[in-house]
């Protein structure tokens, strides 16, 4: 049954046509994405379903009593309201009840109830009326629900009791999230809730609405969400939507099919119109002028199936201009986060002896605030460590993106943003900026006009332009919309060097990593594989971690974070407990382990020739996860063998 009926609805910015004929339903258990390139009018629609718009044209029918619960980029909290106080207010008629409930158990406990049965009567058929009403509204457990929220979200207790506005931007729109969730409108309207989530949280918000009763409607960009949320999805582009059964991934292999459907009907079309027009040419002065002419009466009426439009796609590569050394990257004992005026030194991370290798493609993952940008900003040396050193490689070229774009100068024109890092002719530069789909006058915009997604293709064709052979990239896919993240994914994945990155995308992560590095506990632990990879399987590498007084080394839990070598054999210590000694292994133990863990490897590259030669793609995928991680087990066997014999010769 349709909560919603949108029926032929249009918009307009002055004279600029946005959309129009727009016409769907939303159903009571829909699961909408909503989906399109940047500028197509999606904010625009949800605020029209919302009410907060009124369309130019066509109307918007709700159905009675629907709650439409939307979550607005400008909050509206009270400012001396605890951010938990705030999210209590979702319940304030609930309170109301659960304080009358109070006061009429009180006075049933009265003497004067107690001495009027008709009194005491009358008060108990109030009680039990208002209970159930308060039972109903989850008056036992809304307490609860605020506390799964909030921790949900990503909040710890000390801002939970803070001053709601007294948080930051990103903080105080998943607050705003967290209320719109309490609420439990008929129907959610989301516009890029996923925005200003760490990896927890994004995780915790797509179980939440995995069980989610009502409909919704989403906006986001990313895909490994939608493709969890989403059941239906509609796109709008060109000024009109279409729409596709199935979630994000289905809806572009449903795309791609309808796309090629219509590009052959259009040219099967185009096929019959001139060979008619040529029929017509030949023979309208002839003895079959009669045809001709009866052929051009059909033509002038035959319905033209448009040329299909498709979206607007960015051109352009990273090449690096020379080769780096083998080791890109290595660091000795790094401690990073920074010092302040009065020279106090506050630690974010402790980094393992590690090296970044030519070639490796490592996605860099941690909670918000954790310290990843630090991290990124003391490599490129932006800041100074705090404790240890880190070493570029011989011929590093560094390349950085900054997900604030630090390095744009907003007074400037775009175009004079570009020639300012090139050679390029006024010409050349309007060319090249429109691989970047800036064309027309579009060059000549101030950097400070600009949306964040246009600042963002700015900020990639000036890194195109540096020729780097290392790539250190900070969020690049903010503000991109869905299909320039996939493009700039394929760019990535054809380039030849060394990639270092920080992403909330999921799915940018799988498509690009072979190893991620976790901020976990204030320590950097290296692991295996892509996303995926490290979610199910989390190995962590063989590390050498600093150790620190006031540093937490390791929280060895269930979650699989680890602090130290597998192999250590020195005793692990474990916040909160006491510690656990681990039995030294003699060099004939390892020596064994080394052979046996060799002759593993052996196998798995007999395995790998095989499934070459029988072009099985799907095995050669597993079996070369598996090689790595066999030859990543035998580096750790010789690490220790090499301690252990270096401690028996003293």
């Amino acid at each position: 049954m349709p909560i919603v009926s949108v029926i032929q609805v249009g918009k307009s910015f002055g004279a600029e046509r946005i959309f129009s004929g727009v016409s769907f339903q939303i159903n009571e258990d829909d699961r909408i994405g909503l989906v399109g390139p940047n500028g197509a009018g999606k904010s625009t629609l949800l605020n029209i379903l919302a009410g907060r718009e009124e369309p130019d044209q066509g109307t918007v029918a709700v159905a009675r009593n629907t709650r439409i619960g939307y979550l607005l980029q400008v909050t509206d909290f009270q400012a001396e309201n605890t951010l938990r106080e705030e999210m209590l207010t979702v319940f304030a008629e609930v309170r109301e009840w659960e304080h009358e409930l109070y006061e009429l158990g009180l006075a049933m406990a009265a003497p004067a109830a107690q001495a009027d049965p008709a009194l005491h009567e009358e008060l108990l058929e109030r009680y039990a009326e208002l209970q159930a009403r308060f039972e109903h509204a989850g008056g036992y457990v809304y307490e609860n629900r605020v506390d799964q929220v909030l921790d949900g979200l990503g909040f710890t207790r000390e801002q939970q009791e803070s001053p709601v506005l007294q948080l930051s931007g990103g903080q105080q729109t998943r607050a705003a999230l967290g209320k719109l969730l309490l609420q439990e409108p008929d129907l959610l309207l989301l516009d890029e809730p996923t925005n200003h989530l760490d990896l927890a949280a994004l995780e915790w918000l797509e179980t939440y609405l995995a069980s989610w009763k009502g409909a919704m409607v989403v906006v986001a960009h990313d895909r490994y969400f939608l493709d969890k949320i989403v059941s239906r999805t509609i796109e709008m582009a060109f000024g009109h939507i279409e729409e596709y059964p199935g979630n994000y991934t289905k809806y572009l292999h449903l795309r791609e099919e309808r796309m090629e459907r219509r590009q052959r009907e259009y040219e099967a079309q185009q096929a019959h119109i001139a060979h008619t027009e040529e029929f017509i040419r030949r023979y309208k002065a002839g003895q079959r002028s009669r045809e001709a002419r009866g052929r051009q009466k059909l033509l002038n009426r035959l319905e033209r199936v448009e040329r299909p439009q498709d979206f607007p796609e960015m051109h352009f590569e990273f090449s690096p201009v020379v080769d780096s050394g083998l080791v890109v990257i290595s660091t000795q004992k790094l401690a990073v986060g920074y010092i302040d005026e009065a020279k106090v030194r506050t630690e974010l991370v402790r980094v393992a002896d590690l090296e970044l290798l030519r070639g490796d493609r490592v996605g860099l993952l941690g909670p918000n605030g954790s310290g990843k940008t630090t991290l990124l900003r003391t490599i490129i040396g932006e800041l100074p460590p705090v404790g240890g050193h880190v070493s570029i490689g011989h011929n590093v070229r560094i390349g950085y993106y900054s997900q604030t774009h630090v390095g744009l100068n907003t007074e400037r024109s775009i175009i004079d943003e570009i020639r300012q890092v090139s050679a390029l002719s006024e010409e050349g530069a309007r060319t090249f900026l429109g691989r970047f789909l800036f064309s027309g006058d579009d060059v000549f915009k101030p950097i400070g006009s600009l949306s964040g997604g246009e600042r963002s293709r700015v900020a990639l064709a000036k890194l195109t332009l540096q020729g780097s052979n290392l790539l250190i990239l900070d969020e690049p896919t903010n503000h991109l919309d869905l299909q320039s993240r996939q493009f700039l994914e394929e760019v990535l994945g054809e380039f030849e060097g060394t990639l270092l990155f920080v992403s909330h995308d999921r799915y940018f992560i799988d498509s690009l990593a072979t190893r991620v590095w976790v901020i976990e506990d204030g320590v950097l632990i290296p692991y295996m594989g892509n996303y995926t990879e490290y979610r199910t399987r989390k190995q962590p590498i063989v590390l050498d971690i600093p150790t620190s007084p006031t540093f937490s080394r390791q929280k060895n839990e269930s979650n699989g974070s680890v602090a130290a070598p597998r192999t250590a054999p020195a005793p692990v210590k474990t916040k909160g407990k006491k510690s656990v000694k681990v039995k030294e292994r003699s060099l004939e133990d390892v020596e064994r382990e080394i052979e046996q863990a060799e002759e593993h490897v052996k196998s798995v590259e007999e395995a790998l020739s095989r499934a070459a030669l029988n072009a099985d793609a799907p095995q050669l995928t597993q079996l070369a996860t598996d090689y790595e991680q066999a030859r990543a087990h035998v580096d750790e066997l010789l690490v220790e063998w090499e301690r252990l014999a270096e401690t028996a010769s003293e």
